[in-house]
């Protein structure tokens, strides 16, 4: 069984100047202050959590278990949430960044994406090729 949780992680790229400037302007009146880059050279941002109206979002810059931010987005799912189409982790980069931070509170949910992952492909296996 999935495990829900009460905040909202966004996997943005790490370095995308625009992309910061237009989120910061967005959530303006949310934030206390801006989201920023990454800072390889001090190690800092790779996760920059915000306390909003709309909840708590958490901005990953660098997931770890993931290749980079482009890759990640090819590979996406792409679903309709109230009109908008939203770009979501495909099930193994979900199960691989879940295995790469390893905590206690993910053992279900890596679980559950194994034995999920596992019967799509036997699903797959069983529907033929046909090459037209």
């Amino acid at each position: 069984m999935p495990r829900f949780t009460l905040d909202w992680d966004i996997f943005i790229p790490p370095f995308d100047q625009e992309n910061f400037a237009k989120i910061n302007a967005a959530l303006a009146d949310d934030l206390d202050m801006e989201l920023e880059p990454l800072d390889i050279q001090a190690g800092e941002g790779f996760v920059q959590t915000f306390q909003t109206s709309a909840g708590i979002i958490q901005f990953h810059l660098s997931p770890p278990g993931l290749p980079k931010f482009s890759t990640v987005e090819e590979r996406a799912i792409i679903h309709d949430f109230h009109g908008v189409p939203v770009k979501y982790l495909c099930l193994d980069d979900l199960l691989r960044s879940k295995q790469a931070v390893a905590r206690d509170k993910d053992s279900d949910d890596i679980l559950f994406l194994t034995i999920k992952g596992t019967s799509i492909n036997s699903f797959l296996k069983g529907i033929p090729f046909i090459h037209v």
